[in-house]
């Protein structure tokens, strides 16, 4: 399933909630995914878990094995989702995610650094929301900022027909 090539053209936009901002050390708290098919984000096609230090995260953790599959994951500080997820899935399945990443503030700074002059790229999620004239989050959750991630990714990535 996660060596297996994607046919399928979806992304998955991805974020974790965690007990800090270093992935090394962090209790997972929470995941939101959902799909992205062509131009549309699937926000009926979500996944949002929530880990509690008192149960075990494997079963859940399988849950979002397989709804990302093989599948490119989009996101917002992507490294650390990524690194608190491998950390946890790597004994499961005995390697680390192998899914192609895709960091949406880079897309962002990419397209910024092109444009003539010198000055700072602001790369704040909510900044880039607003640069790219797209809503604001809708909380300060997992949810929110996957489903944020997603909105920039297909701004600044459009699909081709």
């Amino acid at each position: 399933m996660l060596l297996s090539g994607d046919e399928s053209g979806e992304r998955v936009a991805i974020h974790c909630e965690a007990t800090s901002f270093d992935a090394a050390t962090a209790d997972l708290r929470g995941v939101a995914a959902l799909r992205i098919r062509g131009s549309r984000v699937l926000t009926s096609q979500r996944l949002i878990l929530s880990f509690w230090p008192t149960e075990p995260a494997e079963p859940a953790l399988s849950r979002l094995l397989a709804f990302i599959g093989n599948r490119p994951l989009v996101g917002y500080y992507l490294d650390f989702t990524v690194g608190l997820l491998d950390r946890l899935v790597q004994p499961m399945v005995g390697m680390a995610l192998p899914n192609q990443r895709i960091e949406v503030s880079s897309l962002y700074y990419g397209r910024k650094a092109k444009a003539p002059g010198k000055y700072a790229v602001d790369l704040r999620l909510d900044s880039i929301l607003r640069a790219l004239d797209l809503p604001p989050r809708a909380g300060d959750d997992a949810y929110a900022s996957a489903l944020a991630s997603a909105m920039v990714y297909l701004r600044l990535e459009p699909p081709q027909p």
